[in-house]
């Protein structure tokens, strides 16, 4: 009977499974040389990897009222799938009462060292305290999704979209920062 009951769930399993829509799999590249060649014109994997200075927080007319309302600009590097060695410059309002960040104001960037920029927005919430597999010394994470809206030079007409994986750290001032999802190039 235990045989059977086994197969039994064995083979409702399998039929959940089958009876599921197909996704592709995300593909990453492996290489972050810009010299490589990524495929163009179908979603491919994207994942960066950066570290952030969070260079200017405070009063700004362009977010309104301070408080609640506050500009932050940070800035910083990071290597990532596409992009080899980057910088990368975020410019958005921050609402101090929820931690929200919403898409209002956002001017978001990475920047290859060919000095081709990928544009980026997102939008969501600063967390307080973290998230299962982030650091003991995470004080707050953001954990949004983020979309590319085109770039400069090889990025020109570039689309994509993923999430955001981030924490503040109580061990030093940076945001730390790790991003995945798929990018479409152009031909």
């Amino acid at each position: 009977m235990k045989a059977l009951v086994k197969i039994f769930f064995f083979m409702a399993v399998l039929s959940l499974v089958a009876g599921c829509e197909k996704t592709e799999p995300i593909e990453f590249e492996q290489s972050t040389s810009l010299e490589t060649k990524a495929p163009t014109g179908r979603p491919i994997g994207f994942n960066v990897v950066m570290t952030g200075n969070y260079d200017y927080v405070g009063p700004s007319d362009i977010c309104g009222d301070f408080p609640p309302y506050a500009r932050v600009i940070n800035s910083g590097e990071g290597t990532g799938s596409h992009l080899g060695h980057f910088t990368h410059y975020f410019d958005f309002c921050f609402d101090t009462t929820d931690g929200s960040y919403p898409e209002d104001y956002i001017e978001g960037y990475f920047e290859d060292e060919n000095g081709d920029r990928l544009f980026v927005e997102v939008a969501g919430f600063v967390i307080p305290g973290r998230l299962p597999g982030m650091p003991n010394f995470a004080v707050s994470y953001f954990k949004d999704p983020w979309v590319i809206i085109g770039g400069t030079g090889r990025f020109e007409g570039a689309t994509g979209y993923g999430m955001t994986n981030d924490y503040n750290s109580a061990k030093d001032p940076y945001s730390h920062h790790n991003w995945k999802g798929r990018i479409i190039l152009q031909e």
